[in-house]
Parts: structure tokens; C-alpha cells; sequence
């Protein structure tokens, strides 16, 4: 049998599906977010020590690499309605879960529009380091490796701000936004190609900086209800519980038909370390920017400088 090697089409740019209640008992999602209590900023969870890349950004996974990680998190991660969604939106028959998580945003100034980590074929188990997913993205040159990825965003906020924005038809067309109040409210969507961004969330007074938060704090749900920034045995800040954004991220891959998951299963037509060195080579030697090839791709500092400022994300 030939093996469908393009399982996400040049074209495809799947289309936004809203879901005004995500999950069935939402009461029982909220306490498995507060149980998670106390968090890790982002930067943190991804390992990314030296790196300001938090600005008040909070993370735990529920599930990753299709296994559930988080004790109660099963039938969540098996959400019928989210898998139907996924279904209409993508116009797929095999829809698989593989990743679930908590995003707790402190008050802070709105994010760029970005996108998504990509996922590939073959790299899917940290083959890369995960910094280095963001410029293959962005750079267009590892489409034929694509999978194509759904992402369900539910929200739980009344605050101000905090809006979700997105351009379903591209940057060249007008935006959509939701705006809180969110109750249990979910966009399915093609985040790893669709542009979207968080906007300021509270107000301006209250924002913390990109810089502010330490690698180590931990954003922690004290008995009384408030949220508690720490780092170590020193309390940084206390907000009140409606202060914080709560967000729950879920992502499923979206096979169009059986041939095409059972290409992805196939795996002789999987990416590696190698050939994205390569590729990348290759690319910046037409484009006649100067730059070494690593010895070390996780650990060169000049090669994650030129892939990350010649690969980056557009002014919007």
C-alpha cells in the first residue's frame, strides 16, 4: 500500500467551531483545576531556565502524548463534545487526543498574535528542543510534515479583558474576538495555523511584567480562595480568585480519513533531527544569511539566535 505522505493540505485552514457549554459537568473541571493547585510558570514547565518567557503565565498538563498525566482528568480528556467539534472542523473521521492542559494568566498587557507549537511527524517525544518548533512553524519549510492539530480553548473568567482574539481567514482578514464573561465557554480551532492571541487581562495597574515573575514562583489556591504568588517561602503578590484567567488547553491530532491516520502510524515518512538541521541550512544559505551549523542543536546559542530572529512571528 502507498503511504500518503502530505496529511495536511497547503491549503487547509480549518474553520472555528464555538461551543457555549464545553463540558458537561463544568463544576467538576474546576475542581480538578483548583486540585492541581499549586502551579508552575510556563517557562518552568518547558524547561526554559534562562529564558523570560512566563510574564505571569501558569501551567499544568491533564494529559500529554495521549496518556493522561493528571489523576481524574480521563473522561475530561475524552470529551465527546470536543471530539465532535474537532470532527466539523476538520472534516475528519479519526480524531485522537494528545495533549490537555491548565493556563492561569495574572493580570498583565496583551500577548502578540502568534501561533500554536506545531506538532510534526517524528518529532513528537522532544526529538527537537521545544524552542525550536516555533521557527519551523513559522518558516513554512516543514509543511510536508505537518499534522494537522485541534485546539480547544474553554475559559472560566469574569474580569476585565482577557479576550481571545483570532483571524480565522488569515491575517489579511478581519479578526473575531470573545469576550469574557467566560463560563465554561470553547472555540475549537486550527491554532497551530490560525493567528490568535490573549488580549491585556485586567487593568492597566495591576499588569505584571514580562520579567517580573521569577523561573521557580508558583501561583498557589490559599484556603480562603485568593491565588497566591510565591517564590520559595516569600509571598510576591495575592490576588483574588476572579483576578487570575483560568483557560483549559486540549489539542487532538485530525486525520481526514483512515489512510491518512494509518500514513501517520506508518512512520516512513517521519522528520527527524537531521533533516531539520538540514532544511533549515539549506534555506538560510538561498536566503545568503551567514550563520554555522551546530554541533549541538539544542545547546548552540548562535544557532537558536538565527533560527529564532530569521524565523520569527509577523508584526500585527
Amino acid at each position: 500500500m502507498s503511504i500518503q505522505k502530505i496529511i495536511r493540505s497547503e491549503h487547509m485552514l480549518a474553520s472555528p467551531v464555538k461551543l457555549e457549554a464545553a463540558f458537561e459537568d463544568a463544576g467538576a473541571v474546576l475542581d480538578l483545576l483548583h486540585d492541581g493547585s499549586p502551579y508552575k510558570t510556563l517557562a518552568a514547565v518547558h524547561r526554559h531556565p534562562n529564558e523570560s518567557m512566563t510574564g505571569g503565565w501558569f501551567r499544568n498538563f491533564w494529559a500529554l502524548g495521549g496518556k493522561v498525566v493528571l489523576d481524574g482528568a480521563e473522561k475530561f480528556f475524552h470529551n465527546p463534545r470536543f471530539i465532535e467539534a474537532a470532527k466539523t472542523s476538520f472534516r475528519a473521521e479519526v480524531i485522537r487526543p494528545v495533549a490537555m492542559m491548565t493556563n492561569l494568566n495574572l493580570p498583565a498587557a496583551a500577548l502578540p498574535a502568534h501561533l500554536d507549537l506545531p506538532f510534526f511527524r517524528g518529532l513528537t517525544n522532544r526529538e527537537v528542543p521545544s524552542w525550536m518548533l516555533t521557527p519551523m512553524g513559522y518558516s513554512g519549510l516543514f509543511h510536508e510534515w505537518a499534522i494537522p492539530v485541534a485546539s480547544a480553548i474553554t475559559w472560566f473568567y469574569d474580569g476585565p479583558g482577557g479576550e481571545f482574539e483570532y483571524w480565522p481567514e488569515g491575517l489579511a482578514s478581519p479578526s473575531r474576538i470573545e469576550r469574557p464573561p467566560y463560563s465554561n465557554m470553547s472555540v475549537v480551532a486550527d491554532n497551530e495555523y490560525m493567528y490568535h492571541r490573549v488580549g491585556a487581562t485586567g487593568t492597566p495597574g495591576e499588569y505584571w511584567a514580562e520579567d517580573s515573575v521569577p523561573y521557580d514562583a508558583l501561583l498557589e489556591l490559599a484556603p480562603e480562595g485568593d491565588w497566591l504568588l510565591r517564590d520559595g517561602a516569600d509571598e510576591l503578590a495575592r490576588f483574588p480568585y476572579g483576578k487570575v484567567r483560568l483557560s483549559i488547553l486540549w489539542k487532538a491530532y485530525c486525520f481526514e480519513t483512515e489512510a491518512m491516520a494509518a500514513s501517520f502510524d506508518d512512520h516512513s515518512h517521519d522528520l527527524t533531527p537531521a533533516m531539520v538541521t538540514q532544511l533549515f541550512s539549506d534555506d538560510l544559505r538561498r536566503r545568503g544569511i551567514e550563520f554555522s551549523e551546530p554541533a549541538d542543536i539544542a545547546a548552540d546559542p548562535a544557532w537558536k539566535e538565527t533560527l529564532t530572529r530569521v524565523y520569527a512571528a509577523p508584526a500585527v
